[in-house]
C-alpha cells in the first residue's frame, strides 16, 4: 500500500511528527510562507496547519488527492468547513488537548487576582513590606459559576472541588448526566448562574454567549470575572466600568477581542486586573498532546476511520474505544450489505438497539451511508459528504431505534419490506459478532478474512468447497452455516488465514448449487 503524503505548514512538535512519519511521508516546515501553499495543494493527501494559513474555498477546490486537513489547535476558524464537507475533505482539530493547561491557567489567574500576587510581587521588588495593603480572599467556600461545561469547563470543576468551592454551570448543550458525573449543579438560565457566582469563568467557543454589561451587572458585589477561552466573549469596556465602580472586584483575562490588545484598552489600566498573552494552552505538555492528537486524527481519517476529533461530522459523545468499535461495525456492515445487495430498490432502514444513546443517530446515519456507497460511486465518499452523495444517488436511509433485543450495542440493516436482506451485528463482550446475513441467522465473531457462499442447501456443497480451498493451500480456521430451511437458500462463512485469489472465487462460483461467492477482508 502506498504511504500517504502529508504537509505540515507550521511547528507541530517532535512527537507528533515522529508518529506521523511511522505511517506517512511528511514534509514539515517551521513556517511555510502562505504564498507558497497554493502551489503545493495538489501533492498531498493531508495538510496540517496552525494559525498562519487560511484554507478557503478557492484554495481547497480542485484538489482530488486532498482527503484531510487539520488544524493543530482547538478552533477551526481559518478553515472553510462548508467547502470541506462539500468536497469530502475531513477536518481534524485538537479539542481538549490543552484542557488541563487552560483549566490550570484559569486558577493561576484566579489566585493571582484574589491573593494580590502580581501587585504583591511588584511591591516587594520595589522595597515595600506592607502586608495589610494586600489582604486577599480565599477560594474556599466561594461560589464558582462556569459558562460552558465542555472539556475545559469540566477540568475547571475538578480543580474547584479541590479548593472546596461550590460549583454551578450553564451549558444548554450538555446532558444532565454530565453535570451529575462532575458534581456540578446545573443552572438552566445564564442570568441565574451569573447572579449566584462569586467567581464567573467562561469556557465556550466563539459562538458562546457574550457577557454584556446588562449580564455582568447581575454579578454579586465583589465578584471576580475570568476569561481563558476566546476574545470577544466579554464586553471589555463594560467590564472595565464595573471594575472602576467596584461592583466587580477583579478580573483575570488571558484573551482579548483584539490581540494584542490596543494600548488604550481600559482593562490594561486597572489595578485589580491580571492579564496574560493568550497563554491558557501554552504548556510543554499541552503542545505535545496537541501534536499527538492531531497526528492520530489525520492518520485515522486517511484510513477511512472516524477519529473522535473529526470536526465536520456530528461525532457522538462516546468513550473513544466505544466509538472505534461502533465505527468498525458500521463500516463492515455497509460493505457486506452493499456487496450482497447490488440494487437498492427500496429505502434503507438501519435499526439500533436500546443500548445506543439517541445522540449517536446523526453520526450513525452518515457513517452507514458512507460505508454503503463507498464501492458504488466513482467520486470520493466518506462520512463527511455521505449525505450529499446519497441525495445525488437517490439513496435514502432511515435510522430508527428498535427497543427489541438486549443491552448489547446492536445494528440491523435492511431494505424496507425485504426481510431477506436483513444484516445484523452486535458487540458481544467487546467482540463484533455477526447475528444475521441476508435474513439468515448466524452466530460468529467477525474475522479478519471471510469467504462467504450463498448456495442451495444440498448434500456435498460444504465438502466440495472445503476441498477446493484446500487445493489452493489456504487454511480454514472456522466454518459457520446458516439456512432458511431444509433444501432452501443457505449461507456458509469460512474464516481463512490468507486472502483467497480471484481464480478460487471464480471456480467456486461455477460450482453447482452455489449462487454467489464473496470475499471480505481489510476491516
Amino acid at each position: 500500500m502506498t504511504r500517504p503524503k502529508i504537509l505540515v505548514t507550521e511547528l507541530l512538535g517532535p512527537k507528533g511528527l515522529e508518529y506521523l512519519r511511522q505511517y506517512a511521508d511528511v514534509d514539515a516546515h517551521d513556517l511555510l510562507p502562505p504564498a507558497e501553499l497554493p502551489g503545493l495543494m495538489d501533492h498531498y493527501d493531508a495538510i496540517i496547519i496552525r494559525s498562519a494559513h487560511r484554507l478557503t474555498r478557492e484554495l481547497l477546490q480542485g484538489h482530488p488527492r486532498l482527503k484531510v486537513v487539520a488544524r493543530a489547535g482547538a478552533g477551526v476558524d481559518n478553515v472553510d468547513l462548508e467547502a470541506c464537507t462539500e468536497f469530502g475533505i475531513a477536518v481534524i482539530n485538537a479539542p481538549g488537548a490543552n484542557a488541563i493547561a487552560a483549566a490550570e491557567h484559569t486558577f493561576g489567574l484566579l489566585l493571582a487576582v484574589m491573593r494580590n500576587i502580581v501587585a504583591g510581587d511588584a511591591h516587594v521588588r520595589s522595597g515595600g513590606w506592607n502586608r495589610a495593603a494586600f489582604l486577599g480572599q480565599e477560594l474556599h467556600g466561594k461560589r464558582l459559576g462556569i459558562i460552558g461545561l465542555g472539556r475545559v469547563g469540566r477540568q475547571v470543576s475538578r480543580i474547584a472541588h479541590g479548593f472546596r468551592m461550590t460549583v454551578s454551570a450553564y451549558d444548554p448543550f450538555i446532558a444532565p448526566e454530565i453535570f451529575q458525573a462532575h458534581d456540578v449543579k446545573e443552572v438552566k438560565k445564564l442570568e441565574d448562574l451569573i447572579a449566584e457566582s462569586d467567581v464567573l469563568t467562561i469556557h465556550t467557543p466563539k459562538t458562546g454567549p457574550r457577557l454584556t454589561e446588562a449580564l455582568l451587572r447581575r454579578l454579586p458585589q465583589g465578584a471576580v470575572v475570568l476569561n481563558v477561552a476566546r476574545g470577544g466573549l466579554i464586553d471589555e469596556e463594560a467590564l472595565a466600568r464595573l471594575l472602576e465602580e467596584g461592583h466587580v472586584a477583579g478580573a483575570g483575562i488571558d484573551v482579548f477581542s483584539s490581540e494584542p490588545p490596543k494600548p488604550d484598552n481600559p482593562l490594561l489600566k486597572l489595578p485589580h486586573v491580571v492579564v496574560t498573552c493568550h497563554l491558557g494552552g501554552s504548556t510543554h505538555e499541552a503542545m505535545v498532546e496537541v501534536g499527538m492528537m492531531t497526528a492520530r486524527g489525520v492518520l485515522e481519517a486517511l484510513n477511512n476511520q472516524t477519529p473522535p476529533n473529526l470536526v465536520n461530522v456530528p461525532i457522538p459523545d462516546l468513550p473513544e474505544q466505544h466509538l472505534r468499535t461502533l465505527d468498525r461495525m458500521v463500516r463492515i456492515m455497509g460493505h457486506i450489505f452493499s456487496r450482497l445487495n447490488p440494487r437498492f430498490d427500496a429505502p434503507l432502514v438501519l435499526s439500533t438497539s436500546r443500548s445506543l444513546n439517541p445522540s449517536v443517530l446523526p453520526w450513525l446515519k452518515q457513517a452507514a451511508l458512507a460505508a454503503l456507497l463507498q464501492d458504488r460511486v466513482d467520486e470520493r465518499v466518506n462520512t463527511v459528504n455521505a449525505l450529499l452523495i446519497a441525495e445525488t444517488q437517490g439513496v435514502s436511509l432511515l435510522v430508527e431505534q428498535d427497543y427489541r433485543g438486549d443491552e448489547e450495542p446492536r445494528l440491523r440493516l435492511r431494505l424496507e419490506g425485504q426481510a431477506n436482506t436483513e444484516l445484523e451485528m452486535a458487540v458481544h463482550q467487546g467482540v463484533l459478532t455477526l447475528k444475521k446475513m441476508a435474513g439468515i441467522p448466524l452466530e460468529l465473531p467477525w474475522p479478519e478474512r471471510a469467504l462467504v457462499t450463498r448456495h442451495h442447501d444440498a448434500p456435498g456443497v460444504v465438502g466440495r468447497v472445503g476441498t477446493l480451498v484446500g487445493r489452493y493451500d489456504i487454511n480454514i480456521g472456522q466454518l459457520y452455516l446458516g439456512r432458511r430451511g431444509p433444501h432452501d437458500e443457505a449461507l456458509m462463512v469460512l474464516t481463512l488465514d490468507t486472502d483467497p485469489p480471484e481464480t478460487l472465487l471464480e471456480e467456486l462460483a461455477n460450482f453447482p448449487d452455489i449462487d454467489a461467492v464473496y470475499a471480505f477482508s481489510g476491516f
